[in-house]
């Protein structure tokens, strides 16, 4: 009786399951079906109105592009403009009231509208989608729901017959299989819980000569293996670990509960806390990531740009999440990116301030080159004038130009610079007595405290002197006529700093950081009076970076103004070539 109650339980089992399954499909079925023709029909009038509105653009009569249109995509399409109806498929006109598609038209230019609605005369359901342009054109498409509500109906068929025949087949496998595994499956099935629970000693020991003892034999090389590979596993676990660990990019897996089960160092990190057993958003309260798990939880691979604050300032980074196989959980991967984020608006904003830079005088020598075309070269006085012009505003894209061809060299890391101890008080001399006569010009005083016995400082001896040159020249220029520019070193144990300051009128300390930009003037217009490129200091931070130094400014507004330049000292920084530092 047991065997026979079993069989029983196994049939009404079997078919309960299969009639629930059924049951379920049917139910899916229908809002599946109508949900994928409906995108399919909505993909294909999508189409259809926008190669209408591509040949409106191009002109086409409306009536034509209605007719072409709906002749290629099998469609009514309804083109109306201010109200009125200027173009429509002609040969399905007499099934459609035309007033009745001005409730399909879309609120508001550039959006879109799809709707499965009823139209006509005699009443006909159909599929609408309706485009109105940013004129106010109205476009619209349509297509008859018959053929699609046809195939729904053929779906459901096949269904139930699928259904009735799974019902039937499930009955009579149970009852012919139920006859010859109830004993030695119970007995199979008693080992296989063992192993389930980590009791990996158990053995069915079987001695049947048969597809059952097969399996019996088989659970018990299973046994084996199971210890192998456990410890085998363990080991690689521990070696994957070490890996993700070892990654500069944040990791995380996790189950199909949403919980992360698997990270790395690096993203425990960037949250400041273990993530494991919790969501990805809580770890990281960000909306754009939690946006991307969403959408790799349903299948699909995303990427999405995050804003982050780790370690006190904000850093950008590029998230990468995908599913992983059976929907069994999602893998993410995040990369920093903020270095090169920071790059790319340098790079946008030096060819901006470049174009700007070289418009100007470009601008100024064709202006004065085309009056003297037009006749000023018969007026000596005005076209003397006008060459004067035209060769101060070329002298000054020279001096653009070889600031550019300085700046690139001083960033390439293929340009070399070669380091040797030199002379700092030699430098410094020969820059001061070649701009000597700027500085008598604007009657400065030039204030130098005595550098005997300085020790010689690790420098590429060019470019420390076009770094000097720059800071000098600079004091000059912006030093009020009758004030003071003072030198004076300081020598440190492991380094020489030298200190170059001027009066007037100083930098504002919220401009102070920016000076070593590209371009980027406290005063534009009376940087530009005096023939500044915008890109000196630039050059002078990017040289002493290339030389293993550094550089910055202080300033007093109103008072006075200091670049401090810092460089190793010979003995203790060896000769060397140093790569350049980023921008």
């Amino acid at each position: 009786m047991e065997r026979w109650g079993l069989r029983w339980n196994l049939i009404a089992a079997t078919m309960t399951a299969t009639a629930a399954i059924v049951l379920t499909i049917l139910l899916l079925e229908d809002p599946l079906t109508e949900y994928r023709l409906s995108r399919t029909q909505q993909l294909g009038l999508q189409e259809a109105v926008f190669a209408a509105e591509s040949d409106l653009e191009k002109k086409i009569d409306p009536e034509t592009v209605a007719e072409q249109v709906g002749a290629r995509f099998g469609a009514f399409i309804l083109i109306l403009r201010d109200g009125r109806v200027v173009g429509s498929t002609r040969h399905d006109a007499a099934r459609f009231h035309e007033s009745a598609a001005y409730s399909v038209q879309p609120p508001m230019p550039g959006k879109q509208t799809f709707v499965r609605t009823k139209v006509g005369d005699p009443l006909e359901e159909l599929y609408v989608y309706a485009y109105r342009r940013e004129d106010g054109t109205s476009i619209q498409a349509m297509r008859s729901t018959q053929q699609a509500d046809a195939m729904r109906s053929s779906v459901r068929e096949l269904m139930l017959v699928a259904g009735a025949l799974a019902l039937m087949i499930g009955v009579v496998l149970t009852w012919a299989l139920s006859r010859t595994i109830v004993v030695p499956a119970r007995q199979l099935t008693e080992v296989a819980d063992a192993l389930s629970r980590g009791d990996l000693s158990v053995r069915t020991f079987s001695q049947r000569d048969d597809e059952l003892g097969d399996i019996g034999r088989s659970l018990d090389r299973l046994a084996d293996q199971l210890n192998e590979r456990i410890t085998s596993l363990h080991a690689q676990e521990n070696r994957l670990k070490t890996m993700l660990d070892a990654m500069v990019e944040a990791v995380f897996v996790t189950d199909s509960l949403g919980r992360i089960v698997l990270t790395n160092t690096a993203l425990d990190q960037i949250a400041h806390q273990s993530a494991l057993g919790r969501s990805p958003s809580e770890v990281l309260r960000n909306q754009a990531l939690h946006d991307a798990v969403r959408a790799a939880r349903h299948g699909e691979a995303v990427s999405a740009d995050l804003t982050l604050e780790s370690g006190g300032e904000i850093r950008v980074y590029t998230a990468v999440v995908a599913p992983l196989p059976g929907r069994g959980g999602v893998v993410g991967v995040l990369h920093d990116v903020t270095k090169q984020k920071l790059a790319d608006r340098v790079r946008r904003d030096f060819v901006a301030n470049a174009s700007h830079e070289l418009r100007t005088p470009l601008t100024a020598i064709r202006g004065f080159a085309e009056t003297l075309k037009a006749g000023a070269l018969r007026d000596p006085e005005s076209a003397e004038r006008f060459v004067d012009v035209i060769l101060r505003h070329t002298l000054r894209l020279q001096a653009l130009v070889n600031d550019l061809v300085a700046l690139s060299r001083a960033e390439s890391p293929e340009h070399e610079y070669e380091l040797a101890p030199v002379d700092l008080a030699a430098a410094v001399g020969d820059v001061v007595h070649g701009l000597a006569a700027q500085a008598e010009q604007r009657h400065l005083e030039v204030r130098i405290d005595p550098l005997g016995g300085l020790p010689d400082v690790i420098a590429n001896p060019r470019a420390l002197d076009q770094v000097l040159i720059n800071l000098v020249d600079n004091a000059i220029k912006y030093t009020p006529e009758g004030g003071r520019i003072s030198m004076r070193v300081e020598v440190h144990p492991e380094s020489v700093t030298l200190e170059i300051e001027n009066t007037g009128p100083g930098i504002p300390s919220d401009q102070l950081a920016r000076i070593f930009e590209r371009f980027y003037r406290v005063d534009a217009g009376r940087s530009r009076e005096m023939g500044g490129t915008g890109l000196g200091l630039s050059i002078v931070r990017h040289l002493v970076a290339r030389m293993g130094g550094h550089i910055d400014a202080q300033s007093k507004p109103g008072e006075w103004t200091r670049f401090r330049l810092t460089l190793g000292r010979a003995g203790v920084a060896s000769a060397r070539t140093l790569p350049p530092l980023p921008a």
